[in-house]
């Protein structure tokens, strides 16, 4: 393509999860739908990923027609040729390439980082640059998720061979706490990584290999997954010793609002929902909630507010918070149903709360895509108190349900949930200070406002019509695109 124009852009996506194949967290999400807005903006957007256990499979049963590409693609590590077969289908109209090979039959995310467990991500980030070999198409940015593909731009800044390319690269940060790091020996060598590229500047970290360092100093354009993620990065309160490193690259920065699928977060086409249901016509979201309340045993009757958490149950996500509150829930006039799972100290906690207070609080523990969206669409209030939040995703899904976020103001969640009581008006309630009584204080007005029907009726309108497509989000990536290869 030419500079000038924004014509045909040609976008790889090199992700090690994309939903509805591989998902494990957000980034599964982002992958699976940020394309397919990319393609409507006008981008040649293409994604390639691992053929992990069970994904070729996954995408059979949906029905989606798979191809075998003639060709292999093949790349040098560790001194010997490392070669996946390549399977190609078509999602909403974006070709995604699967690489299959016995690299990819492991672990997508190993409990222990070291230099066997690395070798697959490495091997996957080469191999998506030798891709273009075996299609007869080739990208002009590189665009990386996370630790498990930022060994690609290290390659594209450090390789013997493939530093001499000028190929152009971008690193989304979906969650700066994941890093990957591991000894130095024998991973330089064997990645075929040049021996100064192991130094303080690049991607040596208090003496190990820092991979998601080593693609934020590599890369040739950053972004993250919200403007005030972007900033909380920047401090050491955030970010710890890495804050350092992002603060010297900030010139290349920038946050960009994550959206969300809504075709398939649609309260009126929901296929995993009994009764659909619009702004207009609420009818089906308290036939729901009636479901959602015999299910979890409780009333269904009740005239007290329906709060609801879909999340995974680890520290980040507030749960300290919530556990030590969990004696004062009873005594707050509403219903507690919370769907996840996560560390076994939160786990046994919530089920020990759910056994000794059965008429209010509930744990459904596990994951389960359905009643993940009877909790969206039944709820009336969604807890999210997260300790930090890049984007979030869960705060836009329970809105466009016509459920009312119950946030801290940290990452994602500041940029989307704002308070009713600023003066133009909000879609929820906030609390700034990761402390309970600030969790219990945005909690306890939620639950008194509720009894205002006229009022919460507005809220609801609020967050139903907000905007959050990934339409907007296209767009300032395509322009960021553009400017990368103007430069």
């Amino acid at each position: 393509m030419s500079k000038g124009g924004s014509e045909n852009i040609k976008i790889l996506f090199v992700t090690t999860e994309i939903a509805p194949f591989s998902k494990v967290g957000g980034l599964g999400d982002v992958a699976g739908s940020l394309p397919k807005a990319l393609k409507k903006a006008g981008v040649d957007v293409r994604v390639v990923t691992p053929a992990w256990p069970g994904v070729l499979d996954k995408a059979e049963a949906l029905g989606l027609k798979l191809t075998k590409v003639s060709r292999h693609v093949y790349a040098a590590y560790n001194w010997e040729i490392k070669q996946a077969e390549i399977y190609k289908t078509e999602v909403d109209g974006v070709l995604v390439y699967f690489l299959k090979a016995d690299d990819y039959n492991g672990d997508m995310y190993p409990p222990q980082l070291n230099f066997w467990t690395a070798s697959p991500f490495a091997v996957f980030c080469l191999q998506a640059i030798e891709l273009s070999k075996s299609i007869n198409w080739t990208p002009d940015i590189f665009h990386c998720h996370d630790w498990t593909s930022a060994f690609l731009p290290c390659a594209l800044a450090w390789h013997r061979h493939y530093r001499q390319t000028g190929l152009k690269s971008i690193m989304t940060l979906h969650n700066v706490a994941y890093q990957g790091v591991l000894e130095p020996s024998p991973f330089i060598e064997a990645s075929g990584l040049e021996p100064w590229s192991f130094n303080a500047s690049t991607m040596e970290f208090y003496s190990q290999v820092n991979l998601l360092k080593g693609g934020i100093v590599a890369a040739s354009a950053i972004t993250t997954v919200s403007p005030t993620y972007a900033s909380e990065i920047q401090t050491y309160e955030s970010t710890r010793e890495l804050s350092g490193v992002i603060y010297q690259q900030r010139h290349k920065l920038r946050g960009i609002l994550n959206g969300i699928d809504v075709d398939y977060w649609n309260p009126a086409s929901d296929k995993l929902i009994s009764k659909n249901f619009t702004l207009s016509d609420m009818r089906g979201k308290y036939q729901i909630r009636k479901e959602l309340l015999n299910k979890a045993g409780f009333d269904p009757e009740t005239q007290d507010p329906v709060v609801v958490c879909v999340s995974r149950l680890v520290d980040q996500k507030g749960f300290g918070l919530v556990i030590d509150a969990i004696e004062r829930l009873p005594q707050m006039g509403a219903k507690f149903i919370v769907l996840g799972t996560g560390h076994e100290w939160i786990e046994n906690a919530l089920l020990d709360a759910s056994a000794r207070h059965p008429d209010c609080i509930k744990l459904f523990k596990g994951y389960d895509e359905p009643l993940s969206h009877l909790l969206y669409a039944g709820g009336d209030i969604f807890l999210m108190p997260s300790e930090f939040e890049p984007c979030g995703l869960s705060q836009m899904i329970s809105m466009r349900y016509g459920t009312i976020p119950v946030a801290r103001e940290v990452g994602g969640l500041k940029d989307t949930v704002i308070d009713v009581d600023n003066p133009d008006g909000g879609n929820g309630f906030t609390f700034l200070t990761y402390d309970t009584d600030g969790m219990l204080w945005a909690l306890g007005r939620a639950i008194a406002r509720y009894k205002d029907k006229d009022a919460w009726q507005k809220i609801i309108a609020r967050g139903m019509t907000e905007d959050f497509t990934w339409d907007r989000s296209a767009e300032l990536y395509k322009n960021l695109y553009q400017e990368m290869l103007n430069a």
